[in-house]
This record gives C-alpha cells, sequence and structure tokens, in this order.
C-alpha cells in the first residue's frame, strides 16, 4: 500500500501579490473607500473584530517611531498586519508616514498580498473623516479649514469634498512652501477655491475643520468658531500630540473612531479628568454606533460636533481586502512566490 505523501508542494500555495501605490490609487476610488469605512466601523462597534492595541515603539532618540496594527474580522477568511514607520521630519521629501500591509489568509496562514501601507493609511483615514462628516457635519456646509497640507491633508479634503459641495477651503501650515505645493495640486482635483489662511479670524467662516498635524498645543479654540462647526481632529494621535482645546471639546459632542483608544492614546484628553471622562455628556459614542443606527450623529445646526481619530487596524483590513479582491479580478498587482 502505498504512503500518502503529506507534503505541501509549492504548487499548492498562494503566490503574494505585490501591489504598488499607484495601483492602488487607479483602482480603489474615494468613494469606496468611505463606504468601506462604514463596513470597517460597524464591525468595530458591534464587536464583530479582533483588533489588539496596537504596538507602538520609539528608537532610543525618540526620533522614530514604529507601529504595528494587526486586525482580525469573525467569521471573514482574512486578516492583516500594518507596519508603519513616522517620524515628525524627514530628509529629501520623503514622506513622514511609511509602512506596509500583510493581507494574510486566516484558514492556511499564507500571506496572500503585501501592499503599500502609505496609500492606504491615507485613504482609510481620510475617509473615516468622510464618513464622519456625513454623519456629523449640516448638510448645506461649503466652506471648510484644513490645518496640515501633507499626505493626510490630501485625503481629509478629497473625502470631506466627495460628501459635501465644498465652494471655499482655507488651508493652514507652519510651510508656505508647502501651503503653497498643496493649494496647486488640490486646485486639480477639487473645483472649490483654495486660499493659504494667515489669521484664524477665517474659522468663523467656516463650516467644516480637518486637522491633520503633529501639534503638541491646540491650533485653535473655541472663541475661533462657530456654532454648527464640525470638526475631524485625525493628528493627535500619542499623549504629547494635542491639537483640539479641551474647553472646546467639553462643549462639543464628541464621536470616536475607537472610543477607548482615542481617551487612553491621544493627547487631546490629556487635561480633561478620569472624572470627567467617565462622568460627561459630551461624549456621544463612536462613529460606527451612528452606522448601526444605534446613536444618532447630528440633531441640530447649532451643535459643535467633533469627530477624533487616532485610527484603527479594522480599517486597513477592509480596505487591503478589497483591493486584493479587486486584482483577482481586474488583474493588477505582481505575483511572486518568495517560497521557491
Amino acid at each position: 500500500m502505498a504512503k500518502k505523501n503529506n507534503k505541501n508542494t509549492s504548487s499548492e500555495r498562494k503566490p503574494i501579490k505585490l501591489i504598488k501605490r499607484s495601483e492602488i490609487a487607479k483602482n480603489f476610488t474615494m468613494a469606496e473607500a468611505i463606504d468601506s469605512m462604514a463596513d470597517a466601523f460597524a464591525s468595530l462597534s458591534s464587536g464583530d473584530c479582533y483588533v489588539p492595541k496596537r504596538y507602538i515603539i520609539n528608537s532610543q532618540d525618540e526620533k522614530l517611531t514604529f507601529l504595528l496594527k494587526p486586525a482580525f474580522v469573525n467569521n471573514r477568511d482574512k486578516a492583516s498586519i500594518k507596519i508603519l514607520t513616522q517620524k515628525n521630519q524627514n530628509i529629501n521629501g520623503i514622506p513622514t508616514i511609511l509602512g506596509v500591509v500583510l493581507l494574510i489568509d486566516n484558514v492556511t496562514g499564507e500571506i496572500l498580498s503585501l501592499m503599500d501601507g502609505e496609500i492606504i493609511t491615507a485613504l482609510r483615514t481620510g475617509a473615516a473623516s468622510g464618513l464622519a462628516t456625513k454623519y456629523l457635519s449640516r448638510k448645506d456646509s461649503t466652506k471648510m479649514a484644513l490645518f496640515g497640507c501633507g499626505t493626510q491633508g490630501k485625503t481629509q479634503l478629497k473625502a470631506v469634498n466627495e460628501v459635501r459641495n465644498l465652494e471655499k477651503i482655507w488651508i493652514f501650515d507652519k510651510s508656505k512652501e508647502a501651503a503653497e505645493l498643496f493649494a496647486r495640486e488640490m486646485s486639480e482635483s477639487v473645483n472649490a477655491d483654495i486660499e493659504i489662511a494667515d489669521n484664524l479670524s477665517v474659522l468663523k467662516d467656516v463650516d467644516i475643520i480637518c486637522t491633520a498635524t503633529n501639534s503638541e498645543s491646540p491650533l485653535f479654540y473655541k472663541k475661533h468658531i462657530k456654532k454648527g462647526t464640525h470638526i475631524n481632529a485625525i493628528g493627535s494621535y500619542k499623549p504629547e500630540m494635542q491639537e483640539l482645546d479641551p474647553e472646546l471639546i467639553k462643549s462639543s459632542l464628541v464621536y470616536f473612531d475607537d472610543k477607548k483608544n482615542c481617551l487612553g492614546e491621544s493627547g487631546d484628553f490629556k487635561d480633561i479628568t478620569d472624572e470627567s471622562r467617565m462622568n460627561n455628556e459630551f461624549i456621544i459614542g463612536e462613529i460606527g454606533e451612528c452606522v448601526l443606527k444605534e446613536i444618532e450623529g447630528r440633531t441640530s445646526s447649532d451643535e459643535i460636533t467633533i469627530f477624533k481619530s487616532v485610527g484603527t487596524a479594522i480599517q486597513d483590513l477592509i480596505v487591503a481586502n478589497i483591493i486584493y479582491d479587486k486584482s483577482l479580478i481586474h488583474n493588477f498587482g505582481k505575483e511572486i512566490k518568495l517560497y521557491e
């Protein structure tokens, strides 16, 4: 009787798909990204996924941060892990945030795809703000202010413009050159008038504010904005970072991507005592609960609403899975067999 050959041959193993940034940009739209965030945050808020706390490692000189972000979804056949590096400043025009996303087969443990993590991070972060803007901003919003003219700022603007008919955008950045370049590039992507701002007084005319900076102190204060403003705050993801005024936070309605992580990791909440975190009226819940219709979004034109995001790995998984499936249908990406 012949012995059964249990050896796993290379022909039985799936190849790894390398998917470039340009291929993702060409085949995955902002509208699709926003829809995917509804799926991601609904899974998160319903408890239908497992997202371990992200692992953060700082270099000894604290000039480089490593972030490891895994995610699993119950009853789905994929998992992912994103590996990121982050620097406050970089050289030779290299982006401050770099990384890759690995998509993994839950059944076999095989790595299915290696994708550019920078564009996935930017797209899903912008799309999260787009989703939040859809639920939390006034529907007649036409004017926006953006703090931070980097990669994240671009997708913030594109996402908000996807869900609201923007007519005027004021941009703020420490670098005049960066702001000028941003204005030139983004004028080709949106129909709105883009103006470099030099004074916070313009915020009184703004309906939506997006913050995408590495600031360690508030970018503006409660006195600077009008009733009915919606704010997407994405930049402060570590305790030493801060973009928002504590008094503004406490006089607003606050929604999170991930409540636990936002309260535990973001410096925007460092000046709010533990007691006030537990007993407050300004923290409403998670944006995923809005998607699930468990809580309401904006209910009046006078409310100041805040969407605070530190990012969650479930976003990367949902986006990576869609991109991988599209690559199989539309035949993009390069297949390699590392195990040969």
